[in-house]
C-alpha cells in the first residue's frame, strides 16, 4: 500500500488508520476526516503519508487559512508523480544511477520541484542552470 492515512494525538498515538495504493480513495477519506465536526479545535491531528513522506499534516486546532490546516485546500496536495506508483522506476534512456549526498533543504527543494520524486526534482534544477 502506498498511501497512509491516520489521526494521531500528541503523544505519537495514531488511530482510525485507513492503507490504500489508490489516490482517489486517500483523497477522499482525507476530506472525510477534515469534516468530521467532533475533532474540531481538539488536539488531534491528520495526517497522510506517502510511502514514507508526508503529503499533509492537518491539526485540528490549527487556525484556518494557516498552513496546518487544510480544510479549503486539499487541492493544494502536492501529490505525486505518476499517480501513486510503487516500484522501481522508469528507465531512462542513456540514464545511469548515482548516489548524491543532500543536505535537509536541498532534499526538501528537489522533493517540491519533482512533486515528490527527488530525482526528478534534481533534473528540473540542473535544466534551469
Amino acid at each position: 500500500m502506498s498511501y497512509r492515512i491516520y489521526l494521531q494525538i500528541p503523544n505519537g498515538s495514531a488511530f482510525e488508520r485507513t492503507e490504500t495504493g489508490s489516490r482517489s480513495i486517500a483523497e477522499s477519506v482525507f476530506r472525510a476526516f477534515l469534516e468530521r465536526d467532533e475533532l474540531q479545535n481538539m488536539e488531534v491531528s491528520l495526517h497522510m503519508m506517502y510511502q514514507r513522506t508526508a503529503l499533509a499534516v492537518h491539526y485540528f486546532d490549527a487556525a484556518p487559512g494557516t498552513a496546518n490546516n487544510w480544510q479549503g485546500r486539499v487541492e493544494q496536495i502536492a501529490w505525486p508523480q505518476g499517480g501513486g506508483k510503487v516500484g522501481r522506476p522508469t528507465e531512462l534512456e542513456g540514464g545511469a544511477r548515482h548516489n548524491v549526498y543532500l543536505d535537509a533543504v536541498s532534499i526538501a527543494r528537489a522533493r517540491k520541484l519533482g512533486q515528490g520524486n527527488i530525482s526528478e526534482g534534481i533534473r528540473i534544477a540542473l535544466s534551469r542552470v
